[in-house]
């Protein structure tokens, strides 16, 4: 049986939620970027850039901004791939302003090691056709027919998130992947967003996801610059 995964960013390492689709028993780990191509997975959405554009702002990113409405501020924007290089924030600026004459943001830059992590990952382990990325606000804005949900932080909007899920994965879903990372840390909304990635790795396992934009865009690598729901 083919198990398709949902894959959050949790500190320095990746939260995955894997079941096979349809079925209500879930499988949770924690892994390190390395170990992302020794999985099983048939497919896997993670909550991460993948393409990056050589210039200027990329387009899944302006789309999915306008898609949640609100929400908007939670789509940080994408670094440039020239900027990957940069070992600090000071050197992370230089390099995108010299490029298209913006700066990057330090909550972009905080995440710029994973970014290159993944990036790299996928280009030297081929995982093209399996791994996929996702936005967890876009997913669950879909999920929830309207970008209306309260911030994932807020007490409304965890249980906003939460009563998704159960509707969907079943009313044990939840507290089965709690139960599984037990004491390591790991906050309610990093759950809710692997559960969020998830949803939309089932949608694109059944044909029926869409992505942001809704065509199909390249980096200079080859690799997909869309948001899928």
């Amino acid at each position: 049986m083919q198990m398709i995964a949902g894959i959050d960013g949790c500190g320095s390492r990746w939260l995955a939620v894997a079941h096979v689709p349809r079925s209500t028993s879930f499988v949770a780990k924690l892994l390190e970027t390395s170990e992302l191509p020794s999985q099983s997975w048939a497919l896997a959405a993670i909550d991460i850039p993948i393409g990056l554009s050589s210039k200027g702002s990329r387009e899944a990113d302006l789309a999915a901004r306008k898609f949640i409405g609100s929400r908007r501020n939670s789509v940080f924007p994408s670094p440039i791939r020239p900027a990957l290089v940069a070992s600090s924030w000071q050197e992370a600026c230089e390099i995108t302003f010299a490029h298209d004459g913006r700066r990057i943001s330090q909550q972009t830059f905080a995440i710029l090691p994973k970014i290159r992590e993944v990036d790299e990952c996928i280009r030297s382990a081929n995982l093209q056709q399996c791994l996929f990325e996702i936005h967890p606000e876009v997913s669950f804005a879909a999920w929830n027919g309207s970008p209306t949900l309260h911030s994932k932080k807020d007490k409304v909007g965890a249980e906003q998130r939460q009563m998704l899920i159960a509707k969907h994965f079943g009313m044990d879903a939840f507290a089965s992947v709690e139960s599984q990372v037990g004491q390591r840390n790991i906050a309610k909304d990093d759950i809710a967003d692997a559960f969020a990635a998830l949803w939309s790795a089932n949608r694109r396992f059944v044909g029926i996801a869409q992505r942001l934009p809704n065509y199909e865009v390249m980096d200079s690598h080859g690799l997909p610059m869309n948001i899928w729901y």
